[in-house]
């Protein structure tokens, strides 16, 4: 199963990951400089100058994960889509959403994380958020 993560960002907002990824446009092109070959490296490069001048502009990006792990049922269905559109502060508040028994969740949702659909972010009293950041989800079988 193949399975693509799509986000729409404003290159101001690729420009801060890159800044999170390389530290800096003058790093990115040291590494380029040791590492010619490295097409990431050079695709990373090209974007970043090209996002300079054109900030505002929006991008489809995209991540794919090929899994034959992941079995997605009704209930992953649901998960993903209260956790999109509900925005649920922990796990034990995404079971009550849905009606299902804690026990039943979380490892669902693990496995969500695992296979690099949802992450968690850290919240008050050490809960654990789940969040999708992509905006469109596309399963190809």
């Amino acid at each position: 199963m193949r399975i693509t993560l799509i986000r729409n960002i404003k290159g101001s907002e690729l420009i801060q990951e890159f800044e999170k990824t390389y530290g800096s446009l003058n790093r990115l092109q040291k590494l380029h400089e040791r590492n010619p070959e490295n097409m990431k490296i050079y695709m990373d490069l090209d974007d970043w100058k090209y996002y300079l001048d054109h900030p505002d502009e929006v991008i489809e990006d995209g991540k794919t994960v090929i899994t034959d792990k992941l079995t997605l049922g009704k209930l992953e269905m649901e998960l993903l889509n209260f956790i999109k559109n509900e925005k649920p502060q922990s796990i034990r508040e995404l079971a009550r959403l849905i009606h299902k028994d804690i026990s039943t969740v979380h490892p669902k949702v693990k496995q969500l994380e695992k296979e690099g659909l949802i992450e968690f972010k850290d919240g008050p009293k050490n809960k654990k958020i789940p969040v999708i950041s992509y905006d469109k989800i596309e399963i190809t079988v």
